[in-house]
């Protein structure tokens, strides 16, 4: 290698032909520490341009260089925080105005259910095939399209005269919301190295899925009380065209983003790099190589699991409906042969090594818990109790969920400076005892108290589980895999959550309904608080649970300088690496030998790394704590 140019400029940087060449002389691939990152934005021409491929070793607290300011990052930041708000605030703006809704279109309650279930089933059931496409096809293109597809059948389901039209849009829509947030979380994933600097990102990212939930309610219910149901249709359709202008301007190109993955899979010694230009031609040969059979079995799977759940609660005998009871053994059973299936797909939508990472597994059960309670539960029986026990008008409800839009901002900024410092099971068991007070506020709280008594500290408590839980385990999936995958990742703790919010739905439903019958318009408050009093009990149990699951999670703090996370990815990596290439070699395709080789060598070399590194194996949990 060249000794390095004397001269200040010149020798801060590097080439990716000289890194790959300071590989080769040390025999081992660069430490996982190190942080790539390209040009100072000043030097870049424009983001069509090669500007990665100069490397430098630099503070992984520095601005991603193609942000050319802190104004334009923190607006970035800003942008795609309404990416989750997506999903979380149609579903909270819909369900508030659900009794108007019933009115305009002269519906009951069975053919009013759909208003918010096919949003779901289609989200539900869309989410692992969207994740995959945006890794593919782009992710700022995907995220484009995805969003203006959203603006569009929001302006167009404003207009429309019947309920069965408007159902049908919804879930058009919900394409455009399973699309956006895994392509989203991908571009963090990219830009940004584990540090401080990202912790902030995502903190102001995950704001959107909480607080996302009571902006649609607060947008609801002003468009409610004062100019009509259709209005905050409107009023999104306006609020995304802006978001999506936005997103055009400021994300960096995919050309640029796939450049940097590649960077970053180089100087940590993999070798599994992706193609740059991702022109027409080059997408369908990638779209040629989809699981079409896993995406198949996903969304036919996912899509009798959705549907079983939420019309369990319209259905004639409820639970004992014979077709739901159907559905829902069909798509259990669809789900286990789709996971099977991924063990043998050269390029799966949920690359089933992603579940080995350190604590994510345990960290998917855990907020599956959580988000039974959060969504499935407290958000949907809160806004019912305020309306049908209390008898609050749309506009006061808003005014009683208010607060946890302001909770939800201060949690993240907690968050946002704390995360590398309070290790994440800590966090996580913080989350699970949060939903569990929360729950069992609501559980015990009588009709005629004071709203500030148990109605506002439940509010508030349950925005510190659902905030802390969505940072600690967005953190854990987008370390799990490698940078080409963020977004299928992403699509993976999506679906879960999804999940898990139908099933909260689902069973709460139930609960109550086996408690109070379905006419459930015309039952008094005491028996409503009996059936809804049954539905927070649940939740207490499912907190409980996550509770005791959070106490064996064994993850570290994120955004520090600790590296094992980053030698356990690097060895999956090359794990994967070789199953794909004997895979291959068993079919007879193109010689892998050399390739598979040379993986072997740097998965070995990785380990050595790994177990060499100070405080060895014994030390790897206390250095991921300090």
């Amino acid at each position: 290698m060249p000794p390095p140019d004397p001269h200040p400029s010149a020798a801060a940087s590097l080439s990716a032909i000289d890194l790959a060449a300071a590989d080769d002389d040390a025999g081992a691939p660069l430490p996982l520490t190190t942080i790539v990152k390209p040009e100072p934005a000043e030097e870049i021409e424009d983001q069509g341009a090669a500007s990665v491929n100069r490397l430098i070793v630099d503070d992984r607290e520095a601005r991603p260089p193609v942000f050319r300011s802190l104004f334009s990052e923190c607006v970035f930041a800003l942008t795609l925080s309404f990416v989750p708000m997506m999903n979380a605030g149609n579903q909270g703006a819909l369900q508030l105005a659900l009794p108007h809704v019933a009115m305009t279109f002269n519906i009951d309650g069975s053919q009013l259910s759909w208003t918010i279930t096919s949003y779901s089933l289609v989200a539900g059931s869309m989410l692992l095939l969207m994740a995959r496409l945006a890794d593919i096809l782009g992710r700022k293109r995907t995220l484009v399209i995805a969003v203006g597809w959203y603006t569009v059948l929001s302006l167009i389901m404003g207009f429309v005269k019947s309920h069965i039209p408007f159902d049908v849009l919804r879930g058009l829509q919900a394409i455009g919301g399973a699309a956006a947030p895994p392509a989203a979380v991908g571009i963090i994933g990219v830009l940004y190295p584990p540090s401080k600097r990202k912790n902030r990102v995502m903190a102001t990212y995950a704001a959107g899925a909480p607080v996302g939930y009571v902006f649609g309610v607060i947008a609801s219910g002003i468009s409610t009380q004062y100019l009509g149901w259709r209005a905050v249709l409107f009023f999104f359709a306006i609020l995304y065209a802006i978001v999506g202008t936005l997103i055009v301007l400021l994300v960096p190109s995919d050309k640029m983003l796939y450049e940097l993955s590649n960077q970053i899979v180089k100087a940590a010694g993999g070798t599994n790099f992706v193609a740059v230009e991702r022109d027409w031609r080059t997408c369908l040969k990638l779209l040629r190589k989809l699981d079409l059979a896993g995406a198949g079995l996903s969304i036919a799977g996912l899509t009798c699991i959705v549907f079983a759940l939420s019309e369990s609660s319209a259905a004639s005998n409820g639970w004992a409906t014979p077709y739901i009871i159907v559905l829902l053994i069909v798509g259990v059973l669809i789900c286990v042969v789709f996971v099977y299936w991924e063990n043998f797909v050269d390029e799966p939508l949920m690359p089933m090594y992603i579940w080995k990472f350190p604590g994510f597994a345990l960290c998917m059960a855990a907020v599956t818990c959580g988000w039974l309670v959060f969504q499935g539960v407290l958000m949907y029986y809160s806004s019912l109790f305020f309306q049908n026990i209390l008898g609050y008008s749309a506009i006061r409800t808003t005014a009683a969920m208010l607060p946890q839009a302001v909770m939800g901002i201060l949690v993240n900024l907690f968050i946002a400076t704390n995360l590398h410092r309070v290790p994440g099971r800590y966090l996580m068991q913080i989350s699970m005892v949060s939903f569990l007070t929360a729950s069992l506020l609501w559980a015990l709280r009588p009709i005629h108290i004071t709203y500030w008594a148990m109605t506002f500290p439940a509010l508030c408590i349950v925005m510190i589980g659902a905030d802390v839980a969505f940072n600690v385990v967005n953190h854990v999936t987008l370390a799990s895999v490698p940078p080409q995958l963020k977004s299928t990742a992403a699509g993976t703790f999506q679906v879960i959550v999804q999940l898990a919010s139908s099933i909260g739905v689902g069973v709460s439903t139930a609960i109550v309904t086996s408690q109070i019958g379905n006419d459930i318009d015309n039952q008094a408050p005491e028996v409503l608080l009996r059936g809804y009093r049954c539905a927070f009990y649940f939740a207490v149990g499912c907190s409980a649970l996550g509770l005791v699951l959070s106490v064996f999670i064994k993850i570290g703090t994120q955004g520090d300088e600790a590296s094992a996370d980053q030698e356990k990815i690097a060895v999956l990596m090359a794990e994967q690496q070789m199953k794909s290439s004997r895979k291959k070699a068993k079919r007879g395709g193109e010689d892998v030998a050399g390739e598979s080789a040379e993986v072997e060598k740097t998965a070995g070399q990785v380990e050595a790394a790994s177990v060499s590194a100070p405080g060895g194996d014994q030390d790897e949990e206390h250095r991921r704590d300090s």
